[in-house]
């Protein structure tokens, strides 16, 4: 069984994939997917400032979440290689 929790609990270095965005707005849950944030997509956190926000890597961009929106992002943890 795998844990679901908001991005903003993980720290630098660790590996996840987005379970979905948790937010009432559409356009905002768009934007978000629009960005890299589907279902299934696999993410590591490069940077941890809960003051600054999170950025995350997908694929080989980098992609910096203000602090008020990583809580709407849910994901799992991945094992590491």
């Amino acid at each position: 069984m795998k844990v679901e929790f908001p991005l903003h609990f993980m720290q630098k270095g660790e590996r996840g994939r987005v379970v979905g965005v948790r937010w009432g707005e559409e356009d905002v849950a768009q934007r978000l997917v629009a960005m890299g944030f589907e279902k299934g997509v696999p993410f590591e956190v490069v940077r941890y400032d809960a003051e600054c926000g999170i950025t995350v890597r997908i694929g080989d961009r980098e992609i910096p979440i203000v602090p008020w929106v990583a809580p709407l992002i849910y994901a799992t943890e991945e094992p590491p290689e």
